[in-house]
């Protein structure tokens, strides 16, 4: 079973954007009456991006030729479309750092020209090489900047194509389902709407591959056998061989075998007619697979010694390929050097013959060396100018870095102070208690205690948070949570403390309504809301936790108490991303304000909001915004 799932991946993203337009006969036909300017780059480039796929070693040789011509002509246009041909047929060739090198060269090229399409398709490239690596954190990189650019107007669909469906693919293999299906229905709709027939069956076959391996089964299945339907028709066998094989794994999983065999078998006769070996292969493991699963144990045996003895021929032949790559690199690379060297000598007689001229332009060269040594003398003024603010912006940096130190320790101070106060406050109820003959007093002192002790934990917490949040080592881990859970839970936590107050929680919220967030993060945002509200709400007071939905896809949790209130100058301090203050905030709303700048860090994680809204006398109100989770 897990087997035929990764075979199912491997047909996933084996497959490329479209099927190209022009034969490589065609191709040839015209390269041979084409003299060598700008037009013969252009086609030595097509006809190597018509076989980087099928055959990148013959394509090397075109790719190279191209190269070495738009260099000649100093074709810039024409010597970038030639790298980014030439970096997949070395990807394709397993020769990865090569590659990496050709798609870089073509990224500063594209910037140079400021060639939106070139920067785009450099990125997905060294994107795509990172991926065949297993670099998936180097790969997702190289996409997301492709993707920052991928909507511009001057950008291919040829180009969004495979950058869309080489980020579905990465999603689905980090088992980012949700994001992978994105991005190839994304590239299943542009291939729809540019009339992209091949692309659209690709795509489908790349979403019923998905549903496969999540094992919706039906699902998967009418969607491959809607590719295979719009294959049919365009004399494609490459494509319509995979999309056959990977409806016959669909219909092997249902247990369905009769029709999955006849499906192998009309895959296995398309890659024999078109000698595609490692579709033939796939075939052959398929009929091994469905015979095991009659328990046709001889005839299963009999197509795996088929498939293994291909998969030898085949592991010989991508050597050999990858020996004539890096054979053809190097004999380029010896030619690229002869012509250096012609150059040199050349640049080199040159240079004998301007030294006869010397004497004449003495004069003329020492009043140009003057003006040089002036010019010279003018920049080092300007660089020693640049390094003095670069200096002054460091010693700046240094003492922000001291800063932020004194502050925390000018947290930890006062903060720890409440905490300590409760505990010396329990000492002074047990005197009063036994005073006084309250037995039920004294047995309420364990609950204060653990309700102190809890404070003390919570404002821990806090600065242990804070202290990982400013490291950028806390984890983002978003998951549904129900609201009314989250806001009773936050409530659970401060009952005792509020009935000590003789403060009043109220709870008002949907029992169907839930956030798309992190666990951790909300909670700990909640916990220092309904914190702050007990501890500046006075006796009798109230303390309301909202729940609403806003207009779209969002959800708003509001935490509104009774108290003093603050004027707009306290809530404009608090709502700044200068971090805690030097001194602890004084009058009704005091505080080193360490728990709301980390509310306020934790909502941006988690792409939410916080906002403040209080008067004076009218007590205050905080609300959180978070993502809805979908039903």
């Amino acid at each position: 079973m897990q087997r035929l799932l990764f075979l199912c991946f491997l047909f996933c993203i084996a497959g490329k954007v479209a099927v190209a337009q022009t034969t490589e006969a065609a191709l040839l036909r015209k390269l041979r009456a084409q003299p060598a300017d700008t037009g013969r780059v252009r086609l030595l480039n097509a006809l190597c991006y018509e076989l980087h796929d099928n055959a990148p070693t013959r394509a090397l040789a075109y790719g190279e030729q191209g190269r070495a011509l738009a260099r000649r002509l100093q074709d810039q246009p024409g010597l970038l479309q030639a790298l980014l041909n030439l970096g997949g047929c070395y990807a394709n060739l397993a020769d990865g750092p090569h590659a990496l090198q050709l798609q870089q060269q073509a990224l500063h090229l594209a910037r140079r020209l400021n060639n939106v399409d070139g920067i785009v398709r450099s990125y997905a490239g060294m994107g795509g090489v990172y991926h065949e690596r297993n670099d998936t954190a180097a790969a997702l990189l190289n996409y997301r900047r492709a993707l920052e650019r991928a909507y511009e107007p001057r950008v291919s669909v040829r180009t969004q194509l495979m950058l869309f469906g080489n980020l579905g693919n990465l999603y689905f293999y980090l088992g980012r389902r949700q994001e992978g299906l994105v991005f190839t229905r994304r590239a299943l709709q542009l291939a729809r709407r540019t009339g992209d027939r091949a692309g659209e069956s690709l795509y489908l076959a790349d979403l019923g591959s998905f549903y496969l391996q999540m094992d919706q089964l039906e699902t998967a299945e009418g969607l491959l056998r809607q590719s295979v339907m719009l294959v049919e028709p365009l004399n494609s066998p490459r494509f319509e061989a995979g999309h056959l094989e990977l409806l016959a794994t669909a219909l092997l999983l249902k247990s369905e075998l009769e029709e999955a065999e006849e499906l192998t078998r009309r895959a296995l006769a398309l890659s024999r007619r078109i000698d595609y070996k490692e579709r033939v292969l796939d075939a052959y493991s398929l009929l091994a697979e469905i015979n095991a699963s009659r328990r046709d144990f001889e005839e299963a045996f009999a197509w795996q010694n088929r498939f293994r003895d291909l998969n030898d021929s085949l592991n010989s032949r991508s050597r050999v390929q990858t020996l004539t790559a890096l054979q053809t690199r190097y004999e380029t690379a010896e030619k690229e050097s002869q012509i250096r060297r012609l150059t040199e000598r050349g640049a080199a007689s040159q240079q004998r013959n301007r030294a006869l001229w010397g004497t004449i332009a003495a004069l003329v060269l020492g009043l140009g060396g003057m003006g040089l040594l002036y010019f010279k003398l003018r920049r080092s003024r300007e660089a020693l100018a640049v390094n003095h603010r670069f200096l002054e912006e460091t010693t700046q940096e240094l003492r922000q870095v001291a800063a932020s130190k004194d502050r925390l320790y000018a947290i930890v101070a006062h903060d720890l102070r409440g905490p300590v106060t409760s505990f010396a406050g329990v000492t002074e109820l047990i005197d009063f208690y036994l005073k006084q003959g309250d037995e039920q007093g004294l047995r309420r002192l364990p609950d204060l205690v653990r309700q102190s002790a809890h404070q003390l934990n919570h404002l821990l917490d806090n600065l242990l948070n804070w202290a990982v949040n400013q490291t950028g080592e806390l984890a983002f881990r978003p998951e549904r949570l129900p609201v009314a859970e989250l806001l009773n839970q936050a409530l659970q936590l401060y009952a005792n403390t509020a009935e000590a107050k003789q403060i009043k929680l109220q709870l008002i919220a949907p029992p169907d309504m839930a956030v798309w967030a992190d666990s951790h993060m909300t909670q700990t945002v909640l916990r220092n809301l309904v914190g702050n509200a007990l501890k500046f709400t006075p006796s009798g007071g109230t303390i309301q936790l909202r729940a609403e939905v806003l207009p779209g896809s969002g959800v708003r949790l509001s935490v509104a108490d009774t108290g003093s209130g603050m004027d707009q100058n306290q809530v404009k301090a608090l709502l700044t991303d200068a971090g805690p203050t030097n001194h602890p905030m004084r009058g009704p709303r005091s505080g080193t304000g360490l728990g709301l700048l980390l509310c306020r860090a934790f909502m941006q994680r988690q792409g939410g909001s916080l906002d403040i809204q209080s008067m004076p006398g009218r007590g205050t109100t905080v609300s959180i915004t978070l993502p809805a989770a979908r039903a």
